[in-house]
């Protein structure tokens, strides 16, 4: 008789030692045959998608009006963007363009490009909600690789007082004849606006 112990309690058995291996092995098989196979963990990182950008809001009509009134053709809508610390400092005096914003690229002409990629600048106006109109410099800091527009970006903040991570803007860009020109629409967060009314 083969003495077994099982789940902590010892029993005797009439089979022998072989028999009751061969007992073990065949249960193994059908166990492997039952059981699914263990999923390999994937070593490619899954990349997050980015959720697809919020669509602008109607543009105020002063703007309309002097977009209307430089002949604007071509509108295009670029980005919407929350404002940084550095785009309201005023040592800095630049609005920096996210480097995923490939459509700044895009509504450049060839000439434009040439002048940004060597160093250089290209003029643009500016339309603010109210209508009025500013005069900055399109041009790239190759020491953060990116485009800025500046010359004329601090007076903008001011006539709004701009606050940084409450503020936001989307960008529009539009020709006037051949001038590149782009219009910032000021979005300002609900609960600031009641605030500056109770006060």
């Amino acid at each position: 008789m083969v003495t077994i112990k099982l789940f902590g309690v010892t029993m005797g058995t009439n089979k022998t030692e072989e028999e009751i291996m061969k007992m073990e092995a065949e249960k193994n098989e059908q166990e492997q045959e039952t059981t699914p196979p263990k999923r390999r963990k994937s070593r490619i990182k899954k990349t997050r998608t980015s959720s697809p950008p919020s669509p602008p809001a109607p543009l105020p009509f002063p703007m309309m009006q002097t977009i209307h009134e430089m002949e604007g053709k071509d509108q295009i809508f670029i980005l919407g963007k929350t404002l940084e610390w550095s785009d309201t400092a005023a040592a800095e005096n630049r609005f920096l363009v996210p480097k995923s914003e490939v459509l700044w690229w895009q509504v450049l002409s060839e000439e434009e490009r040439r002048a940004v990629e060597g160093g250089g600048a290209v003029a643009v106006t500016v339309v603010d909600p109210s209508g009025c109109k500013y005069n900055m410099m399109l041009r790239k800091w190759f020491s953060v690789n990116q485009i800025v527009l500046n010359s004329g970006w601090r007076k903008f903040v001011d006539g709004y007082k701009l606050k940084a991570e409450i503020d936001s803007v989307q960008v529009w860009s539009f020709r006037s004849g051949s001038k590149l020109c782009f219009a910032f629409n000021v979005k300002r967060e609900l609960q600031l606006q009641l605030q500056l009314q109770l006060h």
